[in-house]
């Protein structure tokens, strides 16, 4: 018996021994990976797609913005079907912004839940800045600005700004066009203040200059009197047909489309009718559905807008998608893209964006600069007889070329030709035919005679 007990107590001492030993070995092999205290510990790896993301939504579900954040939600929905089709899943978390609590049911969701779609509005995101929330959670705002130091450090932005409109615009006059010089003529209200303001510095980068008035958005008959001194027109003796000796090609109205009619008469009460008119995307807002009757004299108007129909993928060609919906299909398959299941640090959520948006987009890409700033690459609008249609560069071109050359003919008394060069018989509506060459005053910037004729 004192054998027995003997050998057992020592199997016993063996046994546990060797089990010590397996745990400590285990433990060596659980901190190999990481390293000691002191080393920096790695970001979490870009978890691959087929784990199953969770995207976070904020968005109004009541009170006047909800059908637009109903949109953004359809979008995100069937970009999440279209993604599981392929063997991608993921789901969707919706915030109701409307709610009072719906910082509280944020916070509420698994960390995992780290990447917000939103909010639409600025005093949202203000609330979820001050309670902490977008230290918690990645936010890509979809907001046109945030507050100053806080893109690409506290947020992000998936949106057009003011600046991405402006660049859209210069890109287009100068580098398509080879426009260079600029005029602008606002409304004395904030809006127009600001995008004037953001237009002038723009140029001012390039080396341009801009000539700038206002007008008083109240009182619409003072408009023609107001944007006299920027056309400097003239009056040639014996005729009442003003001689425009505007000194810029381009003109940059940041008004809404519904004063486009008073401001296009205005421009020609001073006998302008060849500038390139620029919009910004309020013209977007007040075309859409709408029927223009006279789509004529807006054959030299441009506007940027982040959505174009006619590129967009098979998934967003039904009747009745727009912007809003493909808002929520890029931003869901840019979130699983980004394959964050925690709060990075700024540079690293950074980097992750700039992978992300290596992607196919329905709407204007989105790039973002080191600095975590975004930047949208608008498409450029013309005015159709149906609201709007995308501008194809040469052909604008060639109708900018023709009528400047119109309206050079026009206004040193000689009469209009076609596209071959050769006179035509004035019509019925024409304006008056001014007096010849000798007694008309100089016209304007860039309208000297083709040479052929």
């Amino acid at each position: 018996m004192r054998i027995s007990t003997t050998y057992g107590r020592a199997l016993a001492r063996l046994t546990l021994g060797l089990l010590t030993l397996v745990l400590l070995g285990s433990l060596s092999a659980c901190k190999m990976p990481f390293g000691s205290q002191k080393s920096p510990v790695a970001p979490p790896p870009m978890a691959p797609p087929s784990a199953g993301a969770c995207v976070v939504l904020a968005l109004p579900a009541s009170g006047p913005y909800a059908p637009i954040g109903g949109k953004v939600r359809q979008g995100a929905q069937m970009a999440q079907k279209e993604m599981a089709a392929n063997g991608v899943t993921m789901r969707i978390e919706v915030v109701n912004t409307e709610a009072a609590d719906w910082l509280q049911k944020l916070k509420a969701l698994p960390p995992s839940c780290a990447v917000v779609g939103g909010p639409l509005q600025a005093s949202n995101y203000a609330q979820a800045r001050n309670a902490g929330g977008t230290a918690e959670r990645v936010f890509f705002t979809f907001l046109p600005s945030l507050e100053q130091g806080d893109e690409g450090a506290r947020a992000w932005r998936f949106f057009p700004s003011p600046q991405d409109q402006i660049d859209a615009l210069i890109n287009f006059a100068s580098d398509g066009l080879n426009i260079r010089s600029y005029g602008a003529f606002y409304p004395a209200d904030a809006y127009g203040a600001r995008m004037t303001d953001l237009m002038e510095q723009s140029l001012f980068k390039r080396n341009m200059a801009l000539q700038k008035d206002s007008y008083n958005p109240a009182d619409p008959t003072s408009w023609s009197t107001a944007v006299a001194p920027l056309i400097n027109a003239k009056i040639p003796e014996g005729s009442s047909t003003p001689v425009p000796q505007t000194a810029f090609e381009a003109l940059f109205l940041p008004d809404s489309w519904k004063n486009m009619e008073t401001l296009t008469t205005s421009l020609l009460y001073n006998g302008e009718d060849r500038l390139v008119l620029l919009g910004t995307t309020l013209w977007e807002q007040g075309l859409s559905g709408k029927v223009v009757t006279t789509p004529e004299k807006y054959a030299l108007a441009v506007f940027p807008a982040a959505w174009n129909p006619t590129r967009a993928p098979r998934a967003l060609q039904a009747p009745g998608l727009d912007f809003w919906n493909a808002l929520g299909y890029d931003f869901a398959r840019f979130a699983v893209s980004l394959g964050l299941t925690a709060r990075l640090s700024s540079p690293e959520v950074t980097a992750r964006a700039q992978r992300a948006a290596q992607m196919v987009w329905s709407m204007a890409p989105i790039t973002w600069d080191n600095a975590g700033v975004a930047h949208q690459n608008l498409f450029i609008f013309g005015v159709s007889p149906t609201g709007m249609v995308p501008v194809n560069l040469e052909e604008f071109g060639q109708t900018h070329s023709a009528i400047l050359q119109q309206s050079a003919l026009r206004m040193q008394g000689l009469p209009p030709v076609d596209a071959a060069g050769n006179p035509v018989s004035p019509g019925a509506g024409q304006q008056p035919t001014l007096q010849p060459i000798g007694t008309t005053p100089k016209p304007s910037y860039r309208l000297s005679l083709p040479s052929h004729i």
